[in-house]
């Protein structure tokens, strides 16, 4: 899609319209042969922009170059690989998540899959979502969302960890967050889908959190192969999260 023509500008002077929309504005290309500002929203800005002159939404994946920080926790699972990692559209941000997890039967696995909502930095919803590699039991859970205008920001884990003595099992079985305004460490909210908890294993520590000015923007999952032949499964075992500014 094109790219709509904010106005003829310096770099400087697009660079500072950008800034002073940030909690809306998604990205920003200056065109120095014509001198032109120009607005690709990602989805986010459109009605924010409107009255500026308008604009056609560009999606533009985040490049894995992009991210500042990893966020992990030391009580992961012991099995799986781990699988590629995704992020949200450039410019998005993580507001939320559901998780898709299989209840208890004769070989549970509890938790398979995470799923972030991605939005703008301003807690405005946006439409993509990011992933990583999953497994495939169980139902999607609703989503949990942070409280308006916040992003996640950290993690803790529960884990079942593995037993040899155990018959089946689970690996990771729930996760929750913290949530943040954008440009403020100090105020934080703790969100997690109801109950909370799964019914296996125990929580770790809290990750770190990202650094102000930044939100986890990106997710990579340690996924557990289908054993088969009736050996355990126990799906997702371990999860890393992105920050990005």
């Amino acid at each position: 899609m094109d790219l709509k023509v904010i106005g003829s500008m310096s770099k400087g002077q697009c660079a500072a319209f950008c800034v002073k929309n940030s909690d809306n504005c998604c990205e920003i290309t200056y065109v120095t042969l014509s001198g032109e500002c120009k607005l690709g929203p990602s989805g986010c800005c459109h009605t924010e922009f409107n009255n500026v002159s308008g604009s056609n939404l560009l999606h533009t994946s985040r490049k894995f170059s992009d991210y500042i920080y990893t966020l992990s926790v030391t009580n992961g699972g012991v099995f799986g690989d781990w699988t590629y990692q995704e992020f949200c559209t450039k410019g998005h941000y993580a507001i939320g998540y559901k998780m898709r997890i299989e209840g208890p039967h004769a070989d549970s696995s509890e938790l398979n899959a995470i799923e972030m909502i991605c939005g703008s930095r301003g807690g405005v919803r946006c439409g993509d979502t990011a992933s990583s590699g999953q497994q495939k039991w169980g139902d999607w859970t609703e989503e949990a969302l942070c409280p308006a205008r916040t992003l996640l920001v950290a993690f803790s884990l529960q884990v079942h960890q593995y037993n040899v003595v155990e018959s089946d099992n689970t690996g990771a079985n729930y996760v929750k967050f913290k949530c943040r305004y954008f440009k403020d460490d100090v105020s934080d909210f703790d969100l997690s889908y109801p109950p909370g908890y799964g019914i296996y294993g125990t929580y770790g520590e809290w990750s770190d959190a990202c650094p102000v000015n930044s939100a986890i923007c990106g997710i990579q999952t340690k996924i557990h192969p289908v054993q088969g032949g009736g050996a355990d499964d126990t799906a997702l075992n371990d999860v890393k999260f992105f920050c990005c500014e």
